[in-house]
């Protein structure tokens, strides 16, 4: 059995409505978390992360508990059906034939990662 995967969070995750609104449309749980999963992972200025499938399902597996078994987590083909849903809503993209070539994951996550123009500051002259 692999060891667990450690996480760490920031200190403050903002979403949009853009961003929630397809999110609790779909319903499934596993879905919404993995995508908040991915959107706290990611870089903040580019989207993006580069991960894998067994690390996803670990970060997604209850923790232990203090008396009894571990709950069983996701299974491969999950996490991958919660992905195909983010792709097809839009809420990230891969590109499949570059992960399959270079054997990692790597995801781009579209929220709100635009870059504004810098505001023009007009001072007195």
């Amino acid at each position: 059995m692999p060891l667990p995967a450690t996480i760490f969070l920031p200190d403050f995750l903002r979403l949009d409505r853009a961003e929630l609104t397809p999110l609790l449309r779909c319903g499934d749980p596993l879905t919404i978390a993995l995508y908040l999963l991915l959107r706290a992972q990611c870089d903040f200025t580019t989207g993006e992360i580069a991960t894998n499938y067994p690390r996803l399902q670990e970060l997604l597996t209850p923790p232990q508990p203090e008396r009894g078994r571990r709950p069983a987590g996701p299974t491969l083909k999950q996490v991958r059906r919660a992905m195909d849903w983010l792709d097809g809503m839009k809420l990230t993209a891969r590109k499949l034939d570059r992960n399959e070539a270079q054997g990692t994951l790597r995801i781009r996550v579209t929220g709100q990662f635009k870059k504004a123009a810098p505001k023009r500051l007009e001072g007195r002259v």
